[in-house]
């Protein structure tokens, strides 16, 4: 076999799992794209799905002109070729890290800051604009005399920008991965995790070997096993509000009651069960619609998110059906405290951000697990007690203020 038929023989190797990545790719966008529920994070999965296609598609090209295969080998497709590879191997590495970045957020909110985003948008639009002035340059990559690639003085760098982003998100997760018993957030940090590795290994195995479609294969692994974890959690998370369900609250509360019942001094702190719903709930759904409704209960769950999302112990976020939350938390007295105040004031804040016609107000009850409640049922019905006579207390208040109000006018 000449060395001709070697080239055409390796080409269509290399495209062949470029064509499958895409097929695979293209398969899990229709699934998701016609799927009924719609989240944030499955929205920017759609996006990395199709950053896949769009490379994988792209390489093909480029492999065909490499190889002078379909595509005549001269300097000028050679230039095209590579121009394109790598512009969407920088919009894959963009959309990677927007793509991590929306699963920090889901387990820390923040308000809208343009800042971070910049600070992932700028080094993308700058390594491009590199990229696509390198004809003049040669400052990323050149084509010789003789039609190949040589990589030019910034080629590490521009690498380095690519995936430098992706290798800091995946150590900063496995870090937080390590330190956290938080279940919801010990979840997410291993979404990003798992998530770097396949890809940074593809990246390098491609910067060493131009000839293998290592970083299209590491992109695709990469991506398929997030929508494979992800598809999991839908069993464990509340599909509008994206925290667990009340199945995994439950699942949650029953493992550690068994823990505490096995120890006969248990040298733990509390285990603490937050019961909450929110105030007067049926009056926003029959005055502003169920849409304003599901937005109180986002709202709430993104408050709980962020009261719980520096507790480095045993915890759980759930709701457990209508406008009910549950936080299971093994805690100190004083910090289970501390806790109940933080909500209260993050949904004042809340309500300040959103700036709804109603005001967010829930009732908390909280109580720690005591050995003669046997049971979790036991131990649900007295926070549920408690947070009803808070919300008796709460619906007293506002009644009086509504009364005020009236003799003011």
């Amino acid at each position: 076999m000449n060395l001709e038929n070697v080239q055409q023989a390796t080409a269509f190797f290399y495209a062949g799992f470029d064509l499958f990545c895409a097929l695979l790719m293209g398969i899990l966008l229709y699934t998701t794209l016609t799927d009924v529920e719609r989240t944030n994070k499955r929205l920017h999965l759609t996006h990395v799905f199709l950053a896949v296609i769009v490379y994988c598609i792209t390489d093909i090209f480029w492999i065909f002109a490499y190889s002078d295969v379909n595509i005549q080998r001269t300097i000028l497709t050679r230039y095209i070729t590579n121009i394109a590879m790598y512009s969407v191997m920088s919009f894959c590495a963009y959309t990677i890290c927007h793509f991590l970045f929306s699963i920090w957020k889901a387990v820390i909110p923040q308000k809208k800051n343009c800042r971070k985003d910049l600070l992932i948008f700028v080094p993308f639009v700058l390594t491009l604009l590199a990229i696509l002035s390198t004809y003049w340059t040669h400052l990323i990559f050149y084509i010789d005399s003789d039609g190949n690639l040589v990589r030019g003085p910034l080629y590490a760098l521009l690498m380095i920008i690519l995936f430098g982003y992706v290798i800091v998100f995946g150590l900063i997760s496995f870090v937080f991965f390590l330190r956290t018993q938080n279940d919801f957030s010990k979840e997410q940090y291993l979404l990003v995790t798992v998530y770097t590795i396949p890809v940074i290994i593809g990246a390098s195995l491609h910067y060493f070997f131009w000839e293998l479609p290592s970083f299209a294969i590491g992109f695709t692994i990469a991506t398929l096993l997030i929508y494979i974890i992800t598809m999991r959690g839908m069993v464990s998370q509340d599909a509008l509000t994206g925290i667990f369900n009340r199945r995994q609250g439950e699942r949650f509360f029953q493992e550690q009651i068994r823990r505490i019942n096995e120890e006969p001094y248990s040298k733990i702190d509390c285990l603490y069960l937050f019961m909450m719903d929110l105030n007067k709930f049926k009056s926003i759904n029959d005055t502003y619609g169920h849409t304003e409704g599901d937005k109180a209960l986002i709202a709430t769950a993104e408050v709980l998110k962020e009261a719980c999302s520096h507790i480095r112990r045993k915890c759980i976020m759930s709701r457990f059906g209508g406008d009910e939350f549950v936080i299971g938390v093994v805690f100190t007295p004083e910090e289970a405290q501390l806790l109940n105040e933080k909500i209260h004031d993050l949904i004042n804040r809340k309500n300040e951000e959103l700036n709804a016609p109603y005001k967010i107000s829930i009732s908390v009850g909280f109580t720690y697990y005591k050995k003669n409640y046997n049971d979790f049922r036991t131990f649900l019905n007295n926070a549920d007690k408690l947070m009803y006579e808070m919300k008796e207390i709460a619906h007293r208040e506002a009644d009086l203020e509504e009364e005020k109000l009236g003799q003011e006018n």
